[in-house]
């Protein structure tokens, strides 16, 4: 980036980065807004001129002064009228500048002619007039051009410089003492310039960068959008997945039977399928259960039903109920409480959900000879913690959080070799939080995962 000042930058250089174009950008539009204010202005100070020293000077060369900049400022009007509907563009070529700069310039010289021309030698008071007009022409343009500080310095230079300097060529002590304040004058205008052009750059470099964070804005959700379809599209995947394998076999065990396609005396082949019917119906009651579930919980509508807890009983149903799964697929789970673990009041049926999830996604996720332990202890804090520990496949941190949003399963829908529609943790989750607890969760990618639920020191009633 090159080191001249920002002002300097948009009026020589052509390529510029962002801001800089959207400052050349601002300063077209801005000074375009201003040009039918600037017209009446400087009409009328012509005007008041013309007035003041029309006994003094040439009618004529008043007459054709005054003719040259209404045409001027006609001109600029009729470009101002033509363009007024034109959109906003991207971006301004550096000559679009250079060209106004020069227009500015050509307007000044113009002033600086007519005030050189009428400043009166022998009449302090007209010197002042003058002064005066100059020092409102330069306070007009800078408060009115501060985005155009190169321009507007082209516009005011020549009339203030000029009689800056005829003031000083006057031999009278006023006279001396007018050019030092005309010269702090210029100072004060050019202090006052450099400020709003600072001013005018940061409402610039604002306006880019709520545009930027809109923009932002705007990607993050149509991410979050682009998440929530592909979730909802592998949700759909899931559940078809789910529901399409028992019901299959209810259908086709209820056919066999319907049919007597073994024959009527075939009757315990028929009951082992009426048991597979039964079996492929509560999985069926499972999952509608757990939508239902994760639903009320997003919802805020799940109430529990609290009660005394005997939390050690729990675990040992719940250990039983996954035995026969981990031993089919050769894991081994393992009972770890401590004596004397203290009751809790909370919703039963949500506590056996927890632990059956828990332990149901340890046996799933362990390899074939791999163990699943259980454990439990009422810490010093006054929390009562139970944890699941596997030996499986673990997870990564972001696996974690992809594990703990509903419908979401870490592995691809398409290639997971684990069933399920990726409710477990986080109706676990889910349950944990409204007891007041919360959710521990430890995974190491090849070495196993520790899941632990934490209950307040309110819950726990008392060691039994």
């Amino acid at each position: 980036m090159s080191n001249r000042p920002l002002m300097l930058r948009t009026f020589l250089e052509e390529d510029l980065p962002e801001f800089e174009t959207e400052v050349r950008v601002r300063q077209i539009v801005d000074l375009a807004k201003q040009t039918p204010i600037h017209a009446v202005g400087n009409v009328g100070n012509a005007i008041l001129l013309s007035v003041v020293f029309w006994e003094r000077l040439s009618h004529i060369a008043i007459a054709s002064w005054l003719a040259l900049f209404a045409s001027f400022t006609a001109f600029g009007l009729y470009r101002w009228w033509l363009k007024r509907r034109w959109p906003v563009p991207v971006s301004v070529s550096r000559r679009s500048i250079q060209k106004t700069t020069v227009s500015a310039f050509a307007a000044g010289l113009l002033w600086a002619t007519a005030m050189v021309y009428a400043f009166p030698r022998d009449n302090m008071n007209l010197q002042l007039v003058i002064l005066f007009l100059a020092g409102g022409l330069g306070s007009g343009a800078v408060g009115s051009m501060p985005s155009q500080p190169v321009a507007c310095l082209a516009f005011i230079g020549p009339p203030l410089i000029s009689v800056v300097m005829l003031l000083a060529t006057q031999g009278e002590p006023i006279a001396h003492v007018f050019t030092l304040m005309g010269i702090l004058f210029l100072i004060v205008l050019f202090t006052a310039l450099v400020s709003g052009f600072s001013s005018f750059a940061t409402i610039v470099r604002t306006k880019i960068d709520s545009r930027t964070l809109e923009t932002r804005l705007l990607e993050m959700e149509l991410a979050a959008s682009t998440e929530a379809n592909r979730a909802k599209s592998q949700f759909l995947t899931n559940m078809s997945h789910e529901l399409r394998t028992p019901l299959n076999a209810v259908l086709g065990f209820s056919e066999i039977i319907r049919d007597q396609a073994l024959g009527p005396s075939a009757m315990d082949n028929y009951r082992d399928y009426a048991n597979d019917i039964h079996l492929a119906g509560e999985q069926l009651l499972r999952i509608v259960n757990d939508v239902l579930d994760i639903s009320k919980l997003e919802a805020g509508k799940l109430e529990l039903h609290e009660g005394e807890v005997d939390l050690r009983a729990i675990v040992q149903a719940a250990v039983s109920l996954i035995n026969q799964s981990a031993f089919e697929l050769g894991v081994m789970p393992a009972l770890a409480l401590p004596p004397g673990l203290p009751l809790l009041i909370a919703d039963e049926l949500r506590v056996k959900q927890m632990m059956l999830n828990l332990l149901s996604n340890a046996v799933k996720f362990s390899h074939r000879g791999g163990t699943v332990t259980v454990g439990g202890a009422l810490r010093a804090d006054g929390w009562l913690a139970v944890w699941v520990i596997d030996t499986g496949i673990g997870m990564s941190e972001t696996e974690i959080t992809t594990a703990l949003k509903p419908f979401r399963q870490v592995a691809n829908s398409l290639t997971r070799s684990h069933d399920g529609i990726g409710l477990g943790l986080s109706l676990v989750h889910g349950f944990a939080t409204l007891h007041g607890g919360h959710l521990e969760l430890i995974s190491t990618p090849g070495s196993g995962t520790t899941v632990t639920v934490v209950f307040p020191p309110e819950r726990v009633l008392r060691e039994c």
